[in-house]
């Protein structure tokens, strides 16, 4: 079931520390009432530089504890948006013990990237980086201001068992949605990292960093698949006009 299927409307959300305007860097968020997918408006995360990673901010919202997580939101970027040329962080799923994915983008890349940490990261083993790399999809719509949906989903599995899963679907304007991201037989509920009991339990949504806006639109997390919402996704915009080429070189009038 979903636990929520948030809005994201200004003054009725889940994540309203989204919505406060943070001085430092220059970073800003508001109310998109022109680019949304349903309801009043949608969040739009704006960010000054692609080097900005101090003060971004974020803000955690938990669930029910679960082995099964789901989830489904709709992201937008901007038109020409930058993305970090280390990390464009999108959100975190995390465990009450030792094991967090974030969704990110990275390296100027707007690649969907799951990153899979376990703690204490007592050597390099316990590091996951880039899973799925060789079946990524951008996030970047052509033309460019179009939105995604992205579904996810991320299992545990029994204690010491390599049960664990990741997978990522992403969904263009035309409602199909493509397979991007799958990570099998991992043994995340690990005796030996003290992980055994672990499960899901909060969320965590960034504005941290690149350069442009981000929008984010029915952000939902459940313990089984959510699915699109009825109608889909908005059209594309209609692409930039052709420029004409100039002629070069002598001309025959």
């Amino acid at each position: 079931m979903a636990y929520w299927d948030d809005e994201m409307e200004v003054g009725n959300t889940g994540y309203p520390d989204m919505f406060t305007l943070d001085t430092c860097g220059g970073l800003s968020s508001g109310n998109d009432t022109v680019n949304k997918i349903s309801g009043n408006g949608s969040l739009r995360l704006g960010y000054p530089g692609a080097q900005v990673q101090v003060c971004g901010g974020f803000a955690d919202r938990s669930f029910p504890a679960t082995l099964d997580l789901w989830s489904r939101f709709y992201m937008r970027l901007s038109p020409g948006f930058i993305v970090d040329t280390t990390t464009t962080k999108i959100m975190l799923h995390a465990t009450d013990s030792f094991l967090s994915n974030w969704w990110i983008m990275a390296f100027s890349s707007s690649k969907l990237v799951c990153t899979a940490q376990l703690y204490p990261p007592t050597d390099s083993t316990n590091f996951f980086c880039n899973l799925g790399t060789s079946a990524q999809q951008e996030l970047r719509t052509s033309p460019e201001g179009g939105w995604r949906m992205v579904e996810t989903r991320e299992r545990l599995g029994a204690a010491d068992s390599a049960e664990g899963l990741i997978e990522a679907w992403i969904g263009d304007a035309g409602g199909t949605m493509v397979k991007v991201m799958s990570h099998s037989l991992n043994n995340w509920r690990n005796t030996t990292q003290g992980s055994q009991n672990s499960k899901f339990v909060w969320n965590r949504m960034f504005r941290q960093s690149g350069e442009g806006n981000i929008n984010y639109d029915r952000v939902a997390m459940g313990d089984a698949r959510i699915g699109p919402i009825t109608g889909g996704l908005p059209p594309l915009p209609p692409p930039p006009p052709t420029v004409p080429t100039q002629p070069t070189g002598l001309q025959v009038t």
